[in-house]
């Protein structure tokens, strides 16, 4: 017998999700630590990294709604497999 393929794509959805958080996570501590915060604010470069860890915050954010949707998929599977046992039991 199968699992539910609903479960299993959401499964891998939110698991997907989870790390592309982390990954968008290690990004914006990796921009922090490149540059001492003496030198952040003469340095020429501060606008790129600025646009850089902006870009991570919002991967960040669209991991984060990657997992809440997955999440959705999981439940919604969950309360059709309940509904399918219900009715043929």
């Amino acid at each position: 017998m199968a699992v539910n393929p609903m479960l299993g794509a959401g499964m891998v959805g939110i698991q997907k999700g989870l790390r592309g958080v982390q990954q968008a996570a290690q990004d914006v501590v990796e921009q922090n630590l490149r540059v001492p915060a003496e030198e952040a604010q003469e340095s020429p470069r501060r606008v790129d990294e600025v646009k850089e860890i902006s870009e991570a915050l919002v991967d960040m954010r669209v991991y984060e709604r990657q997992v809440q949707a997955s999440a959705k998929v999981v439940a919604v599977g969950d309360a059709v497999t309940g509904t399918l046992i219900d009715t043929i039991a």
